[in-house]
């Protein structure tokens, strides 16, 4: 089985091949927010690496999020329309369990990891998992998906009582506001999720008969985008005027 994983919730983009023996290659792009033009380019690298006509993709993986309003869009349209255009199903992923799945196979069982992504707006998207033992070590959620602000966050940390690690941009960034809960952070590696672990989390989930048709993969934003915010802002004003 070939997977072909595309990751864009955040800064820091990607694309992996994995097939039944492991990852196949790998690429990260740094570029920003120019997903759209970086996507595309990165799959025809990635698929020349492996040596992978596209025709030979069995499954197409992609992070849906929760994470940046535009890369998500542009990495959730650019799996549909592979998937289309190959006939092929889609295994969607959360970026919240790609960061704790990357951390894992570090972390003896039963650990406590929670993955937080910077939301902008001075807000956070976060979850806890448990790391769990197996071939490979995977992390389970013990609770939904939220939105927040840090200090909500450094709030439930602290009324955990039991170690926990963070991850991702969230816990990088509001490093001040949760060095309170005494929560340890994982290292720079782990900030942004990665390609090749949603390529593994996704080979895992298609051997095991998961995928769906790509007409109902929707990004999981976790809220409206910035615009429709803004402009929710501006009309009572302008009604006032």
């Amino acid at each position: 089985m070939r997977i072909l994983a595309l990751e864009s919730a955040t800064d820091v983009a990607g694309v992996a091949v994995a097939d039944d023996d492991g990852l196949v290659a790998a690429t990260t792009l740094a570029a920003g927010r120019r997903h759209a033009e970086s996507i595309a380019p990165a799959v025809r690298f990635v698929c020349r690496q492996a040596g992978l006509a596209l025709a030979d993709v069995d499954i197409v993986a992609v992070d849906v999020g929760p994470g940046l309003f535009t890369g998500l869009r542009v990495g959730v349209a650019s799996a549909k329309a592979l998937a289309f255009a190959l006939g092929v199903p889609v295994v969607a992923v959360s970026s919240l369990e790609i960061l704790a799945g990357a951390l894992a196979g570090a972390l003896a069982p039963g650990t406590l990891v929670i993955p937080v992504i910077d939301a902008r707006r001075g807000e956070v998207f976060s979850a806890r998992y448990r790391t769990e033992d197996g071939r490979p070590a995977t992390a389970r959620p013990v609770g939904d998906e939220v939105r927040r602000t840090p200090e909500a966050l450094a709030q439930e940390l602290a009324a955990l009582g039991e170690p926990a690690v963070l991850t991702g941009t969230g816990a990088r960034r509001y490093g001040a506001e949760l060095s309170g809960a005494r929560t340890p952070v994982a290292g720079p590696l782990f900030d942004h999720p990665r390609a090749e672990v949603l390529a593994g989390l996704a080979l895992a989930r298609a051997t095991a008969g998961a995928g769906e048709e790509a007409g109902v993969v929707v990004p999981n934003y976790l809220r409206d985008a910035d615009a429709r915010i803004n402009w929710e802002r501006r009309a009572p004003r302008a009604a006032a005027g």
